[in-house]
């Protein structure tokens, strides 16, 4: 990295950090969660390479946004530990018009959660598992959400785990004909 490329980034650094100190980047949606702005993924630096990510978009004037910031605030901390197993970002207020149709998917209506693999990637397939037909990325409470950041990493890993390739399963296939054929002629 270049001297001046570092100067930026601690220049760029140092300037969101201030911007962001003194503002709830939660949103409302309790301040115990480890949440991130969504300015952090404009970061030219920004690297996230482990964690999954669970977009909320919600809207202060929202009434059912309202409700599920408050089964945030007086449950929230039945999601701390697997928050850890994802980058929290909150979209509320005027970030909600920077993010594109791949973030609603079946609407743009508040609050919805979405789900990305941790390269950014949304996955419109993972959706709340106790929705019924409409508004399938609607989470009405944190043991809704819970459920939902449960099957995320269900279906993330599953993607994750590398198929068999042909070519190796039919090189193995030899080789156990063969082990069974020893085993039958010590009969």
């Amino acid at each position: 990295m270049s001297v001046t490329r570092f100067l930026l980034f601690v220049a760029l650094h140092c300037l969101l950090s201030s911007l962001c100190q003194g503002v709830d980047v939660s949103n409302g949606f309790n301040q115990k969660l480890d949440w991130k702005p969504p300015s952090l993924l404009l970061e030219p630096t920004f690297v996230n390479d482990k964690k999954a990510i669970l977009f909320i978009f919600s809207q202060p004037w929202c009434g059912a946004c309202t409700k599920l910031k408050a089964s945030f605030m007086e449950e929230g901390e039945k999601l701390l530990d697997i928050s850890k197993e994802f980058l929290l970002i909150n979209v509320g207020g005027d970030d909600n018009n920077k993010f594109g149709a791949e973030f609603a998917p079946d609407g743009g209506y508040i609050p919805r959660i979405i789900f990305a693999e941790a390269n950014g990637t949304v996955q419109p397939d993972i959706k709340n598992p106790g929705a019924q037909g409409q508004y399938e990325y609607f989470y009405h409470s944190v043991d809704a959400v819970k459920a939902g950041m449960e099957n995320a990493l269900n279906l993330l890993a599953k993607q994750e785990e590398p198929a068999l390739e042909p070519e190796k399963a039919s090189d193995n296939a030899p080789k156990e004909a063969e082990k069974a054929t020893d085993k039958t002629s010590e009969l």
